[in-house]
């Protein structure tokens, strides 16, 4: 493997993936958090990481073997994240959502904590940190992961 520097990676990507587009924000409505779902929380919390170069890849786990679409285990956060580093190094955060008043089931505690265990690092919104915008940011600034513009 070749002893690449970050600028190789930089203008590799740039030849792969064209000029990087800035990511806006999505701003939540203005509705009782309560209100707001899940989706449209995440879809926020996915816009801030990919500013801090993380890939999110929504998990769909369990859903329909039937069909062979699915994959994962009782329990999988709902979204995986990834970023990639001194190759052939990667950094992994397994996240899952919760909205304001979300419930975490005790299968997805026990996921967690098996992961937890092997050494993964994993959260849960809610009991990590409070189940929103400002409460991820605050948990992601001071968890020593923030990096471009943080």
């Amino acid at each position: 493997m070749p002893d690449w520097t970050w600028e190789d990676v930089r203008r590799r990507n740039q030849e792969v993936f064209g000029a990087p587009e800035p990511v806006e924000p999505l701003v939540l409505p203005e509705k009782d958090p309560k209100d707001v779902s899940e989706a449209a929380i995440e879809l926020e919390y996915g816009k801030l990481l990919a500013e801090d170069n993380w890939r999110a890849l929504k998990t769909d786990p369990v859903s329909d073997r039937s069909r062979g679409k699915g994959f994962g285990e009782r329990g999988q956060a709902d979204t995986l994240c990834l970023r990639y580093g001194r190759q052939p190094a990667a950094e992994v955060l397994w996240i899952e959502w919760k909205r304001p008043g979300g419930r975490v089931h005790k299968h997805q505690i026990e996921w967690h904590g098996k992961e937890r265990a092997r050494g993964a690092m994993t959260v849960i919104a809610g009991v990590d940190f409070p189940p929103s915008v400002p409460g991820f940011i605050d948990w992601y600034r001071a968890s020593g992961l923030a990096r471009v513009g943080w």
